[in-house]
């Protein structure tokens, strides 16, 4: 199924994420195999539908969405970071970030955590009715599917935060990646990638 016709399971209304039951079943997401240029096109509808404005503090909106950060300690220093997203349904769920990270890495990680709550939980619901979705940063590198799902959650962030009419204009005004940064509230690696994906660099 294209995805342009997907797109349709994902209102911003929280009527259309209602879980059908209770269960507690967590299941892996699933990817939704669109085009990063579609992904990113979603992603922008969904900051422009829900106000996100440059640079905007993204707790806020995760509270509107019925949803709420919990700030974890990471146990083991292996690099991999408590940052992940359980959905128990559209309008009630909770990311998990880690307690030692910068402000710039955790809005990129919510964004991230948004776009499986966006992209793929609907296609869990669909797919398994009643079924939780936990999703997290760190997966097996052997398994393509999931590899897949991190891809185009980070897509959805990226366009998710730095809309393109929004980065080109303020690129317009300066190339410099420390200051896009800055504008944006995004890392330095994360603008620059932007940028390259734009074709402005």
């Amino acid at each position: 199924m294209e995805f342009h016709i997907r797109m349709a399971v994902f209102s911003l209304d929280k009527s259309a994420f209602i879980a059908h039951t209770p269960s507690m079943d967590l299941f892996d997401p699933i990817p939704s195999r669109a085009s990063k240029a579609n992904i990113s096109a979603f992603a922008e509808q969904v900051s422009v539908g829900i106000g996100l404005t440059r640079g905007a503090m993204l707790e806020p909106v995760v509270a509107r969405m019925g949803g709420k950060i919990v700030y974890k300690t990471p146990q083991r220093m292996d690099g991999k970071l408590p940052e992940s997203i359980v959905v128990r349904s559209g309008n009630d769920f909770t990311i998990f970030l880690p307690s030692i990270t910068s402000l710039v890495r955790d809005r990129f990680t919510i964004a991230h955590e948004l776009g499986h709550l966006f992209i793929h939980y609907p296609m869990v619901a669909k797919q398994c009715p009643g079924a939780a979705m936990r999703a997290t940063r760190w997966v097996d590198p052997s398994n393509a599917d999931l590899q897949r799902t991190e891809w185009e959650a980070n897509w959805f962030a990226a366009s998710f935060l730095m809309r393109e009419k929004d980065f080109r204009a303020a690129y317009a005004q300066t190339s410099d990646i420390k200051q896009l940064a800055s504008m944006f509230v995004v890392s330095e690696q994360s603008a620059s990638i932007r940028a390259e994906s734009l074709g402005l660099q």
